[in-house]
């Protein structure tokens, strides 16, 4: 009956431990899973504990689940590196909104977690139902498992849900009040089970009057979490005063911001530049006015960008603060360029009628922002170079020496391309819920997104002003008609809710034959936007219906013929193509993505040989562990005073005894005399006993063979 009884405790114990851990996780960062997810911890859980509590040895159970884990990773080797990279970039984001700076979100809210948080959750459970199943000082393992996960989980998020607070408290309770040796045959599961009521009783007691869920994080102060964050704040700056400023911004704009009201906010963006007030009417009259003459080498329908706007105020959009480095690469165009499948071209361009302080561009110029809404001009006449796309965009890579700088970026534009008023953004979020507008990467969500907006009103230049205070919601949700700067609004705000950095771009779209000066006119200006995608830069995405013909905006799957994406170059492709025609192309064609399906191929990965590494070391620790235990255990109960040391030297012998040795005489009668009679008389019986122990230690050491050597020394610890 005790044996039962203390497997249960163990199996109780476990899932006490693991399904909280692995929740706190997915809270602290952000991780997202599906409702089997608990299910299959409760199924992990349940396998870890038969293999590591009704067999003699942990050797089998360990190579089992390595075996497991490794199958596990082959067959979903692509799922879990794509999750795994997820989860890696997300404790980023979170660390650095905790203890860098505050705004900084992440776009990719599509992808869930399941496979690669059920795998964290094996390995848990592996590692717990190793240690728990310790027949000696089984609390000092378990606690050095779970005490770090906890630990590094509410430093960075800075709370725990009650249910996780109630099973993890009584998690280390019970563990540490049931006591460190856990035999077979004792006491430990009665002891378990007796003590498992009054302590969930207490421990709901207290959450019922200090629910951590009720508390107000924004306004408690939280000591450890601030002495961490000051000495990391500390740490950063003294590495930025020593090294190269471009890599990490200090001070990022709006990080400053963040107390202040929408309005306050607004306020400040509109000052530091040009604002665009969508409530006025164009004017018809400057429509057929030249704005330049344009002449390309090449043929095709262009977006020539003019200006970009940040904030938006429901009525109208201002500039984004200036980012803080010298300039601002062009990363899409410079990863077009790196991926040897574009064109280059040039375009000369003669202002006429336009701000001659601001150049209009093609996509994929190469040319650097020195502002980060526009490239400044000189008021004259110039030239640009401009690739030619075809391909899809999920294949690009940007070059090695662009990744840092990238990344510095990209802390800047989460900062600054997510703002949106509350009200917005829940209106947004409960249309986006309703109409399924997250898509299963982020290629897909920009598609999704941009042919709902597509088709909720006819396009009408001469739309008049809404009698709304925020024009993104009124144009998905009463707008009758509306025009590009209104549709380019409901779409950025509709990004930005959904996490992906985005903003409003205006300027030209003009068609152009090679080698010919075309005249613009004013009935060419347009307003498209502009999103943020993670490792390759802002990329153009047409929201206007009835707009350039093009090639549609993909993502996995193709969409209808009619969704459009801007072209800006003779035949630039959509954000993402069906992944049939990608692998379709020549070989040519193809190779820029050869790295990426030659990786996904692999059936060995990096990633795969560290996990198992990492497995396999903790496993040794714990082995280690255990039999640095074992000895100091041995030794401590031999130095005892003589009555103990004596029943210590019989269950030593016990042990020994059951490699196939006879029990010396001497051993044995000694302990009879501590444990029933009235204690040994002197020294000397213990000294005899004692020198027959080493003598029966040593003589069964060397009459086993070698893998009963091993046992005998670092499993048992007898030697």
């Amino acid at each position: 009956m005790n044996k039962l009884l203390n497997r249960l405790s163990t199996l109780m114990l476990m899932l006490m431990s693991v399904i909280p851990m692995v929740h706190l996780l997915m809270y602290s960062f952000s991780l997202t899973a599906d409702e089997r997810l608990p299910i299959f911890l409760i199924v992990a859980v349940l396998f870890c504990w038969l293999m590591f509590s009704f067999w003699r040895f942990t050797l089998p159970g360990i190579l089992i689940c390595i075996v497991l884990i490794i199958i596990f990773y082959q067959g979903r080797n692509e799922i879990l590196t794509m999750q795994f990279k997820d989860m890696a970039d997300k404790m980023v984001i979170t660390y650095y909104n905790r203890f860098v700076a505050s705004g900084y979100s992440f776009s990719s809210t599509d992808i869930t977690h399941t496979e690669a948080i059920f795998f964290v959750g094996f390995i848990l459970s592996a590692l717990m139902g190793i240690t728990l199943n310790s027949q000696e000082d089984r609390v000092f393992l378990p606690l050095l498992i779970s005490l770090p996960i906890i630990f590094v989980s509410l430093l960075v998020y800075g709370l725990m849900p009650a249910w996780v607070m109630l099973c993890l408290s009584a998690f280390v309770f019970l563990l540490l009040a049931t006591g460190r040796i856990n035999h077979p045959d004792g006491n430990t599961g009665k002891s378990f089970l007796l003590l498992v009521l009054p302590v969930a009783m207490v421990l709901g007691l207290l959450l019922l009057f200090k629910n951590p869920d009720n508390y107000d994080y924004e306004q408690q102060k939280l000591s450890l979490v601030e002495l961490a964050q000051n000495f990391t704040q500390e740490l950063t700056a003294s590495l930025r005063e020593s090294g190269d400023s471009s890599l990490v911004n200090v001070g990022l704009p709006g990080s400053s911001t963040q107390s202040l009201t929408q309005d306050e906010q607004s306020y400040q963006w509109s000052i530091s530049g040009d604002t665009l007030d969508i409530t006025s009417m164009p004017d018809s009259s400057s429509l057929q006015q030249i704005l330049m003459y344009a002449t390309s080498g090449s043929s095709g329908h262009f977006y020539l960008r003019g200006n970009s706007y940040g904030a938006y105020t429901g009525t109208g959009w201002s500039t984004a603060p200036e980012y803080p480095g010298s300039s601002v690469p062009a990363f899409s165009a410079l990863a077009v360029a790196a991926s040897g499948l574009s064109q280059e071209a040039e375009m000369y361009i003669s202002p006429v009628a336009l701000d001659g302080s601001k150049l209009y561009v093609p996509y994929y110029c190469t040319r650097e922002y020195d502002k980060e809404s526009y490239i400044s001009g000189s008021g004259g006449d110039y030239s640009l170079s401009f690739m030619s796309y075809t391909s899809s965009f999920s294949t690009l890579e940007l070059p090695q020496e662009l990744k840092e700088q990238e990344l510095s970026y990209r802390q800047y534009v989460y900062s600054n391309y997510l703002e949106l008023p509350q009200d917005t953004r829940s209106a947004l979020l409960e249309i986006a819920e309703q109409n399924s507008l997250s898509g299963t990467d982020v290629y897909q969500s920009i598609a999704q997104v941009a042919e709902y907006v597509r088709t909720r009103c006819p396009y009408n230049i001469n739309t008049q002003a809404y009698p709304s205070d925020d024009y993104a919601v009124y144009l998905l949700t009463q707008a009758g008609e509306g025009y590009c700067v209104h549709f380019a609004t409901a779409a950025a705000a509709m990004y930005r809710a959904l996490g992906i950095p985005a903003r409003m771009v205006t300027g030209l779209a003009v068609d152009v034959q090679a080698g010919v000066r075309e005249e613009i006119l004013g009935e060419n200006s347009h307003a498209w936007v502009e999103v943020y995608v993670d490792s390759l830069g802002w990329l153009p995405v047409e929201v206007t219906p009835g707009a350039y013909e093009g090639p549609a905006l993909g993502g996995l799957e193709e969409e209808p013929q009619d969704s459009l994406a801007p072209q800006p170059t003779p035949q630039a492709s959509d954000l993402s193509q069906d992944e049939s025609s990608v692998n379709d192309r020549s070989p040519e064609t193809q190779n820029g993505s050869e790295t990426n399906e030659s990786s996904a191929d692999e059936p060995w990965s990096p990633s795969l040989s560290f996990i198992i590494f990492i497995f396999l070391l903790l496993a040794l620790l714990i082995f280690l562990s255990r039999y640095w235990i074992k000895i100091k255990l041995w030794r401590r109960r031999l130095s005892q005073n003589k009555n103990k040391a004596a029943i210590s030297a019989w269950r030593c012998a016990s042990r020994i005894c059951n490699y196939g040795a006879e029990m010396p005489e001497e051993i044995s009668s000694a302990a009879q005399r501590a444990f029933f009679g009235r204690g040994l008389n002197d020294n000397k019986q213990l000294e005899d006993s004692l020198t027959q122990l080493e003598h029966l230690r040593e003589s069964t050491y060397k009459s086993l063979p070698w893998y009963k050597k091993l046992k005998f020394r670092f499993f048992d610890g007898l030697k």
